[in-house]
């Protein structure tokens, strides 16, 4: 008879298997543990069972890790073209084709019902970039950010800084060493100059998608998640020849993944990957297309299902994954029979007597939600199981709720998992019906006849060198139709280096804000090498376009007077509806303000306000109507400044941008708006100039001229050195309530012969001994350790600064105990890899005397 602490066991399995919200409450997290019943490797707890541990996430100690890690949304970008498998088959029916017998195959035998795919300018890179720049901007405007809720100071970041991992997987490799996620990453460069992202490719058939969701996955519940968003990108376009059109398919997907996730992680997984011939890419392989067997494919499909519903049945104690969820998605080999074909094949193992009507209603119910995309998309390879999935969620939404989804994704070669999700909250999703809206919006379609040279344009990219697209004007695809949010293949040059644009020919250049140094570096080419600038139709063009000043006078609203409608508005008076009198109506009117954008005609000085002077006022020099002031860069190797006009400090003049380039647009006088600074930086750094890179004692020339239009600009002189005197540094924390004090420059001891060393005394208070160190009493210049969630700040900790971030070390000590406090800047190497953090303990907790008792019953 099993023991009573064993059938308490099974009855918590039972509910961790079925994904209830009873199972958050009843299973403890140190009870982490799953009768394992003739488990060879598990250890005995006595003589009728044996045990195994798994779920090692919810053993690991708090703030260690997350919980309930998974997707909170999926981001679909598909390419406009597509056909209508009925078309398709009566153009296949030709006799100088295929013949009638193609009747019906696509649709009724394959269950097809349109496909999408692209021309030869879009690939692979090219979805993976429009569909995380797709996302980003989505995650912006509907306010999917949650990463205040990690940060040390519960800020949440901006959503271009708030991704701290992305994986790509894919089988269409374009380069055997460069990564894909390499040109993703050129996103993050220009809008936020964040390269701080972890991650590469996941390269295996159509399990290089799913393989980069685990990855990501593991990463976000690991203990060296940083509090930001992963994102798993699969990217793939199913091309096919003019005599396999029927079976083209192309879009790409980017799963978001974060803690707290509306579709977490469930119980357990089970994985099958073994060495098969059945589908290779070789490389130097003449074609894009693969060599394949087609039915030995699906046997290996069928294999790995096999293996992995019997691993998962195992792990989840005999019980059958179909009986234990309630949606289920699985790979698409080549459209929705396969996929059918895979789920009938788990019920029949699961229950071999199952009558016909069972098995109609089981896949209605739980299989037919997860294919209203695949059917109209087309199979795309490692996209397949999160477009599926996507589709599962469109089509349920909240009726998915507290359900298990099981998900089976496999690819050739031959690679395959399956697991278990559960759906805790509504996924940001748009419902299936409002989703097609937007599906059709900029869909182009076209015949079967229209179809076969326009997507041939990209087969035959398979290898090209010195090559420019020309599928759409050689198909005569209006240029109009181009998608502005889209990125897409402008150029693939003599070495293979591929450029893309986004809105291809039918947009401008880039602003000039978005533009790198390498950019000119690496001689990249521009969009007016590709063609002539389209003017757009009348209509569009008034709708979009405005004139430099135009756009500058729209930003000094704004930093002025706020982006909203109330800022621009002001209330004359509140009246009565007279035929509604419960009805209150606001009048307003718009309120006219004074924008500074040109010169006033009267005569006016300019100052200087910068980190080298702690912000004093200096005076500007003019000459020619232009106000400079040469700056010498100090031991930071940046500086920071803004303008004031006739020393009046609330007439600044400010960039539209905080740490600006001279790009950024002047903005002021102002005396409301942000206090955002210009920034000088000298440094050796990738978005840096390499004209502008300098060290301590190089002298700058900063201008600024106002005819028209501000403008700030700057130039390194070629001047003589100026020697740089060390700043001063002073210890600031909780402990003295944020006030300053200043350490001495510090020279006793063998380790502190070298020149760099100051220290301070502190004494532990009541207060947290909590600090960091300042310099030139400016808090912008802030040095402090890196925190990292889960992970213990020490004297160890990579040091950051000078800057405005925030984080402090910690001593842990009784109140009363002194600490003479260490920092070291190498004043001949002031990065922040060569400063040092120290500290030790020189007077112990002083002990309170003893009493007269205590002293008798000593003696």
């Amino acid at each position: 008879m099993p023991s009573p602490m064993e059938e308490k066991m099974k009855a918590m399995l039972a509910l961790n298997a079925r994904g209830g919200k009873e199972e958050k409450s009843m299973v403890p997290q140190e009870s982490a543990l799953v009768l394992s019943e003739g488990n060879p490797q598990a250890g005995t707890r006595g003589p009728e069972a044996s045990w195994d541990t798994v779920g090692q996430t919810e053993m690991v100690p708090q703030g260690r890790r997350s919980r309930n890690a998974g997707m909170h949304t999926i981001e679909i970008y598909f390419p406009q073209f597509y056909f209508t498998q009925v078309d398709m088959e009566e153009f296949d029916a030709k006799p100088d084709r295929y013949g009638p017998t193609v009747i019906g195959k696509y649709t009724k035998g394959i269950g097809q019902v349109e496909a999408r795919f692209p021309s030869d300018d879009e690939d692979p890179i090219s979805f993976a970039m429009t569909v995380v720049h797709r996302l980003l901007e989505r995650m912006e405007a509907k306010g999917i950010n949650e990463t205040g809720n990690y940060m040390p100071n519960g800020q949440p970041l901006s959503v271009w800084n708030a991704i701290g991992r992305i994986d790509i997987g894919t089988e269409s490799i374009t380069d055997r060493s460069k990564s894909m996620k390499s040109f993703i990453m050129d996103i993050f460069e220009r809008y936020a100059n964040e390269s701080n992202i972890e991650g590469v490719d996941q390269y295996n058939a159509c399990y290089g998608g799913q393989a980069c969701g685990l990855c990501t996955l593991s990463w976000v519940e690991s203990d060296r998640w940083d509090g930001r968003y992963g994102i798993a990108v699969a990217t793939d376009i199913s091309e096919a020849h003019p005599g396999f059109m029927a079976f083209v398919g192309a879009a790409t997907t980017a799963a978001l993944f974060f803690p707290d996730a509306p579709m977490c992680h469930h119980s357990q997984r089970a994985s099958c990957v073994l060495h098969r011939f059945d589908f290779c890419k070789p490389v130097g392989w003449h074609d894009m297309a693969p060599i394949t067997d087609g039915k030995y494919s699906v046997e290996c499909y069928l294999d790995a299902l096999d293996a992995c519903h019997s691993t998962l049945r195992q792990k989840l104690n005999g019980r059958g994954p179909l009986e234990v969820t309630d949606l289920n998605v699985f790979h698409t080999g080549g459209g929705y029979h396969i996929v059918r074909k895979a789920f009938e094949r788990l019920v029949r193992a699961e229950n071999r007597g199952i009558k016909p009507d069972e098995k109609e209603r089981l896949l209605q119910e739980k299989l037919m939600p997860s294919v209203s995309l695949l059917k109209i998309i087309g199979p795309c390879h490692t996209v397949s199981s999160f477009l599926n999935t996507a589709s599962t969620i469109m089509n349920k939404m909240e009726q998915a709720l507290g359900k298990i989804i099981l998900v089976f994704t496999y690819g050739s070669g031959c690679a395959a998992s399956m697991y278990q999700m559960r759906v805790d909250d509504v996924p940001f999703f748009d419902p299936y019906e409002i989703w097609k809206l937007q599906f059709y919006r900029n869909a182009i379609k076209v015949t079967p006849e229209e179809s076969v040279p326009l997507h041939h344009y990209y087969v035959q990219t398979w290898m090209k060198f010195d090559y420019f697209p020309q599928g759409r004007r050689s198909c005569k695809v209006s240029l109009w139709k181009y998608e502005e949010d889209v990125y897409y293949l402008m150029q693939i040059d003599k070495f293979g280096r591929r450029f893309y644009h986004r809105g291809g020919l039918s947009t401008g250049p880039m602003d000039p804000s978005l533009k790198l140094p390498v950019d000119k570096a690496e001689e990249r080419p521009s969009r007016e090498s590709w063609g002539p600038v389209l003017v757009r139709p009348e209509e569009k063009q008034k709708a979009i376009s405005s004139s430099k000043e135009e756009r500058f006078k729209e930003i000094e609203y704004t930093m002025a007077f706020g982006d909203t409608e109330e800022a621009r508005f002001e209330e004359i008076s509140e009246v009565t509806d007279r035929y509604n009198p419960n009805q209150k109506v606001t009048i307003r009117k718009a309120i006219e303000r004074e924008i500074t954008l040109e010169p006033d005609g009267d005569s006016h000085s300019y100052q200087i306000l910068g980190t080298w002077s702690g912000r004093s006022p200096e005076e500007m020099t003019c000459e020619d109507g232009a106000w400079s002031f040469e700056i010498t860069i100090g031991e930071n190797r940046w500086e920071s400044f803004y303008l004031t006009q006739d020393n009046d400090t609330e007439k600044r003049i400010v960039p539209n941008v905080s740490k600006a380039t001279k790009e950024a647009v002047p903005v002021g006088p102002l005396s409301t708006g942000p206090k955002h600074e210009w920034l000088l930086d000298c440094r050796a750094r990738v978005n840096v100039p390499e004209e502008q890179v300098g060290l301590p004692g190089d002298k700058y020339r900063v201008t600024f001229r106002w005819d028209k239009l501000k403008e700030i600009s700057w130039e390194k002189l070629d001047a003589e050195r100026a020697e740089v005197s060390q700043g001063k540094y002073y210890l600031t924390g909780p402990f003295n309530e944020w006030n300053l004090v200043e350490m001495q420059v510090d020279t006793t001891g063998p380790r502190r012969r070298r020149k760099g060393w100051f220290s301070t005394e502190v004494q532990v208070s009541t207060l947290a001994m909590e600090f960091c160190v300042v310099r030139n009493e400016d808090f912008t210049q802030t040095i402090h350790p890196e925190v990292l969630p889960g992970q213990k700040v020490s004297q160890h900790s990579a040091i950051c600064g000078p800057d405005d971030g925030e984080g402090t070390w910690k001593i842990e000590d009784l109140p009363g105990a002194v600490y003479k406090i260490f920092f070291f800047r190498d004043p001949e190497d002031c990065e922040a890899s060569c400063m040092r953090i120290d500290w030790k303990k020189v007077e112990e907790v002083p002990k309170a005397p003893a009493t007269e008792a205590a002293k008798k019953t000593t003696e």
